[in-house]
C-alpha cells in the first residue's frame, strides 16, 4: 500500500505500461506466428517488414531490449529465407 501521493502514482503509472507492454508483445507474438503460417515466401517476406518495424518502435520504447530485438528479427528472417 503506497503511503505518498507520488507512490500511488507510480502504482497507476505501472499498471497502465504493463498493460501497453502486455499488448505490445502479444501482437508481436501473433505477427510471428502469422509469418510461420505463410507458405508464399514473397508474402512472407512483406510480413517481415511489419516485424521489423514493430521490433523496432518496441525497443525504442524500452519494451524490448535492442539484442532480443536483434535475435528475434534475424530468427524469423532465417525461417523466411528458408521457405521454397
Amino acid at each position: 500500500m503506497p503511503n505518498h501521493k507520488s507512490a500511488e502514482e507510480r502504482v497507476r503509472r505501472n499498471e497502465r505500461d504493463n498493460t501497453k507492454n502486455r499488448n505490445y508483445k502479444k501482437e508481436l507474438r501473433n505477427t510471428v506466428k502469422e509469418i510461420e503460417k505463410i507458405k508464399v515466401k514473397a508474402d512472407a517476406q512483406g510480413k517481415l517488414k511489419e516485424l521489423h518495424a514493430l521490433v523496432d518502435k518496441m525497443v525504442t520504447k524500452g519494451v524490448l531490449h535492442k539484442n532480443k530485438g536483434a535475435n528475434l528479427k534475424s530468427t524469423v528472417a532465417l525461417k523466411v529465407k528458408a521457405m521454397n
